[in-house]
């Protein structure tokens, strides 16, 4: 069975590196002129990329819709316009799609330098995290792995590359709720992945807690803050999108979103 899912997560590796690893794919796009600030109010709407099913980051079904399209609906408010969504899934989606923002963008200078993006203040702290069934015997913490443990991975992540390094036995995924439903049914031990993801899982298997320690604490590559990519601005929607945040912070709408999906909302560890 977790061959039958490692070749169904392939098919879909590129569309959940668009919600996780977004900024990879930006690389390949061409560079458009930027959209300025006025250009958006004159349009009345505020444009994202997100994939359509993948909860709970984003859904086109719309219910949920996912965090992602919820903090992205409360930024256009906050600018006072709609919210449009490209729904895209492949990189080449990606090259065509008419969008403004990127949620759940990875702050990292050299990246965001080299993919053009513009990165707002950040509103959370995200990383990797380590699941395992309440049940689960012998591993107290992240150094108890071995050779002996099945730990879930996503396919050529950092994580992937770390934990083969320390002689981790990796399974590679190609979705975190494929990995989610292995490790509720035993096929693996453990499994590497986003808070996003194991807080969703828990929510709805409360009968079926997964029990969670920190995986990141000293691995920058497993541990980092999130914003809101833009990938064509000027700097008066650079403005406009860091006071939305910071006002959706103060006022408790980012926790909010996040609690109603079953995840922590994690002060960011720096601002931009």
């Amino acid at each position: 069975m977790i061959q039958q899912r490692r070749r169904a997560g392939r098919t879909r590796l590129a569309g959940y590196l668009v919600l996780l690893s977004i900024s990879a794919l930006v690389a390949a796009m061409p560079q458009a002129s930027a959209r300025p600030l006025d250009s958006i109010k004159t349009r009345g709407s505020l444009s994202i990329c997100a994939h359509p099913n993948a909860l709970p980051f984003a859904s086109r079904k719309g219910n949920p819709p996912g965090f992602q399209i919820e903090l992205a609906r409360s930024i256009a408010q906050q600018l006072g316009v709609g919210l449009s969504v490209e729904w895209v899934i492949s990189g080449n989606q990606f090259r065509i799609a008419d969008c403004d923002l990127i949620m759940d963008t990875i702050i990292d200078p050299d990246a965001l330098e080299q993919r053009r993006l513009r990165a707002s203040i950040p509103y959370q702290h995200g990383g990797v995290e380590l699941a395992m069934r309440s049940d689960a015997p012998g591993i107290a913490t992240p150094r108890d792995l071995n050779g002996e443990h099945r730990v879930g991975v996503m396919s050529g992540s950092m994580t992937h590359m770390i934990l083969n390094r320390r002689g981790v036995k990796t399974i590679p995924f190609g979705f975190e709720d494929e990995m989610m439903a292995a490790l509720d049914s035993g096929e693996i031990d453990a499994a590497a992945a986003s808070p996003a993801s194991i807080g969703f899982f828990n929510m709805n298997h409360p009968e079926r807690k997964l029990r969670v320690m920190a995986l990141g604490d000293g691995e920058p590559d497993m541990s980092w803050d999130i914003a809101v990519g833009m990938r064509r601005s000027d700097s008066q929607l650079r403005g406009e999108i860091d006071r939305a945040v910071e006002r959706l912070l103060a006022d408790g709408t980012v926790r909010t979103i996040y609690a109603r999906y079953g995840i922590e909302h994690r002060a960011p560890q720096r601002k931009q």
